[in-house]
């Protein structure tokens, strides 16, 4: 499994495909913190959304990187099962080096207007890896299930993307979307407690909701991976 993560870490990164998504990370958080004084948690939810971004582009990247015939013999070689996860280990992996700059970078150029504490630094490698793993997810799931075509595999990650974002606004204009969307990452409902920038909010009813969201991205892979065995026993 080791020798499999290294052995596709190295491909990922000598195919060049990882400059797009980080170039267009480093260059969000670059600009973002361009001026000082700027709020922490509300900044830190920018860079996790932006970490969902990316982390999505990269997950699919992930999973085209082999044509059929040599992914056949890594099926034979490692199985399925680690072939998914090995997938979803070396994308935790790339998005936990950029959370690193997204947290490091602001504080390294003093770019809040406060003090950062300890339970600021926590909150924010929570958020980031959080989203990081739906990123996961959703780039999985477009790459993954034998119901979406391969030429609209980007427009469905695009499209949850934007569902998921844009989640309040949709569940606001017709309530019944709000148990219809209940399949699709939670997003919005955890970035809403860092947008007001106030340590009060994080009491019992964001420790619910991070629970609950844990809970998603842990079944969630569960079915992911069972999608995943059924798709290739078929191909």
């Amino acid at each position: 499994m080791q020798g499999f993560i290294k052995y596709q870490l190295k491909s990922y990164i000598r195919s060049f495909k990882i400059i797009p998504p980080a170039a267009t990370f480093f260059i969000w958080i670059v600009i973002l913190y361009h001026y000082s004084g700027v709020e922490i948690l509300s900044s830190y939810a920018v860079t996790s959304i932006a970490l969902y971004l990316v982390t999505t582009w990269i997950s699919m990247n992930l999973f085209s990187m082999e044509e059929e015939a040599e992914k056949n013999i890594l099926f034979v070689q490692v199985g399925k099962v680690r072939y998914s996860l090995g997938k979803w280990i070396i994308g935790m992996l790339i998005a936990m080096v950029f959370m690193l700059f997204a947290i490091l970078y602001p504080l390294l150029l003093d770019s809040f207007k406060e003090a950062v504490q300890p339970i600021h630094l926590g909150l924010s490698i929570f958020i980031h890896l959080l989203l990081a793993a739906f990123g996961i997810l959703v780039g999985s799931f477009s790459s993954i299930s034998s119901f979406i075509p391969k030429r609209y595999t980007w427009l469905s990650a695009v499209l949850v993307i934007a569902v998921t974002l844009s989640y309040d606004g949709l569940v606001e204009k017709l309530s019944l979307l709000k148990w219809l969307l209940i399949v699709l990452p939670p997003v919005v409902n955890v970035i809403n407690f860092f947008v007001m920038d106030d340590l009060k909010h994080f009491g019992k009813e964001f420790w619910i909701m991070s629970s609950f969201a844990i809970l998603y991205s842990t079944i969630a892979f569960y079915v992911l991976m069972k999608l995943f065995i059924k798709k290739e026993s078929y191909e």
